[in-house]
């Protein structure tokens, strides 16, 4: 793992974080389709594993699926500026009942339990920083990222495939 090379050791800042969830309300009328509909719109229909631990985390509730439960892989744009050349897409898993995960200063223990690629982008959707990160340096880039009054908010992908979880802006 990397270490912070373009910050301090730590982040004194005080103010709070803001995690963003994606929203369910798009995903909803999706669940309505059938496999054939999901197919021949690039998107797949799973049952997560009642072996709990290797499921597909949610991006709506940030959280693992329980056994049995219904999900979504669907391509999802979560930087959808026309301006950036950073514009991003990906895929992402959604539970059918999912709420969005609305939580202050509070991790989603997900991102914290894997290893994440950090990307801190300024309001116009440019990427000014970019580090490997897990754990407590999670926290520490995510705090020192966010005091930079250049960084509008700081995103978080999955480290080995690269998929998008979740965005964190000052509350």
């Amino acid at each position: 793992m990397n270490t912070l090379h373009h910050a301090p050791e730590r982040a004194d800042a005080t103010f709070a974080l803001r995690f963003e969830s994606l929203r369910p309300e798009p995903f909803a009328p999706l669940f309505l389709l059938s496999d054939d509909e999901l197919f021949d719109r690039g998107m797949r229909r799973v049952i997560a594993s009642p072996v709990p631990g290797i499921n597909y985390p949610c991006r709506v509730s940030l959280d693992f699926p329980q056994g049995g439960e219904e999900l979504l892989l669907v391509n999802h744009r979560h930087l959808d500026r026309d301006t950036t050349p950073y514009r991003a897409e990906g895929p992402v898993f959604v539970r059918r009942l999912a709420q969005a995960y609305a939580r202050l200063d509070e991790f989603p223990p997900i991102i914290l339990q894997r290893e994440m690629a950090v990307r801190a982008y300024d309001a116009e959707g440019m990427m000014i920083e970019a580090d490997l990160a897990a754990k407590e340096e999670l926290k520490v880039l995510t705090r020192v990222w966010l005091a930079r009054a250049d960084v509008a908010h700081v995103d978080f992908h999955s480290a080995r495939r690269g998929c998008f979880f979740a965005r964190v802006r000052r509350a």
